[in-house]
């Protein structure tokens, strides 16, 4: 008729009587009177902190005074999660539309509820503790490095734009999807493509250009994919500026052609948020054939050049001579002098001159030069 039940420090025991809940005790030692009835017990260890029975709905609705005595309740609407504290620690999240019953035994259970639809984004305080948490935190992590932004999407709407830093979104009702863009400067490149000019010669062109995007959210709800976009648009750009042209007028005006394709490209991708810099065609590539041909032309240029030179100077030359000839024409004086600067010459490359008959007879008749 009399039945023993122990209940440890660490224990609590729901006592049910013919399958009907009756008490819940606590740590100590009882004796119950059976009386022929039928007598269960369900025991609990305190430090599984989380109460998991069936009878947990009918004692929140039916033994309140017990659930308080015994148990922290955590409850959240069906837009909300709550941070579970257990002696000021974070240690767990609970999910919207839920309800946990906690033990109050030795450890302080606190909680704090947030609704994440009007918040979506976790605070800033706890995102260190809930990143321990991982998946079971119900939170979305990012990093956004220096020198980019980052986009974040609910549901796949652009709720907001992100500065450099460490950012955690609720992903308990929402799905968030957060995009990194690149702000630095960037290069695209375009190579080898091939344009037909006005008079039929095709060339192989090699583009570059340098871009950055200046509106992020612009650049991105607009264009699918800013560095493809760019691409072709260069593209086109070039297309349109060297086939007007003829292959002379493509390699003579090859600056003028990069302010005229700059000119396109820059109004082009500015209406989608994103600032062109330098743009330069780096290579023009001809033919083999057409190669050969214009090396021809320019070696001929380049020799009438030089032939146009060498006949100045062979003028320049005679020019001078004959004038030096009407000079000694009309100064007897200048003729010896010129001769004198003669015998200069000829006697520096002799070691002995023999002169016979005095320097006249050196500069009118014959002179014997004889080396020793």
């Amino acid at each position: 008729m009399l039945r023993r039940i122990l209940v440890g420090d660490t224990e609590r025991v729901l006592l049910i009587r013919k399958r009907r809940f009756a008490d819940i005790l606590g740590p100590g030692e009882y004796w119950i009177f059976t009386l022929g009835r039928k007598i269960e017990l369900e025991r609990f260890n305190t430090k599984d902190l989380v109460f998991a029975s069936e009878w947990s709905d009918f004692l929140i609705k039916e033994r309140a005074d017990l659930v308080s005595r015994h148990f922290t309740v955590v409850e959240t609407g069906d837009a909300e999660v709550a941070v579970v504290y257990l002696d000021g620690k974070l240690a767990r999240v609970v999910a919207p539309d839920k309800r946990v019953l906690f033990w109050k035994a030795a450890v302080d259970v606190t909680f704090e509820r947030i609704g994440v639809r009007d918040n979506p984004e976790a605070p800033a305080r706890l995102l260190a503790s809930l990143a321990r948490l991982g998946r079971d935190s119900l939170v979305t992590f990012t990093v956004v490095d220096e020198g980019k932004r980052g986009l974040v999407y609910l549901d796949g709407k652009l709720v907001r734009e992100l500065e450099a830093g460490t950012y955690g979104f609720w992903n308990a009702v929402s799905a968030p999807r957060i995009e990194l863009l690149e702000m630095r400067r960037q290069t695209v490149e375009v190579p080898g493509q091939e344009i037909l000019t006005r008079d039929k010669v095709t060339v192989r062109v090699n583009i570059s250009a340098v871009f950055d995007i200046v509106n992020v959210g612009l650049a991105r709800s607009t264009v699918k994919d800013v560095n493809e976009h760019l691409y072709r648009t260069l593209q086109i750009a070039v297309r349109q500026t060297l086939g007007k042209r003829t292959l002379e007028e493509v390699l003579a005006e090859k600056t003028d052609i990069d302010e005229t394709v700059s000119a396109d490209v820059r109004r082009e991708m500015e209406a989608y948020g994103v600032r062109v810099g330098a743009i330069a065609l780096k290579d023009i590539i001809l033919p083999g054939d057409i190669r050969d041909i214009l090396n021809q032309v320019v070696t001929a240029e380049k020799q009438a050049q030089a032939n146009l030179i060498r006949r100045r100077e062979e003028t320049a030359a005679t020019r001078s001579l004959l004038n030096t000839a009407k000079l000694m024409e009309d100064n007897p004086l200048l003729v010896r002098l010129k001769e004198l600067e003669t015998l200069e010459k000829i006697a520096d490359k002799v070691d002995k001159i023999t002169v016979v008959g005095g320097l006249n007879a050196l500069l009118e008749r014959t002179v014997t030069i004889r080396p020793e």
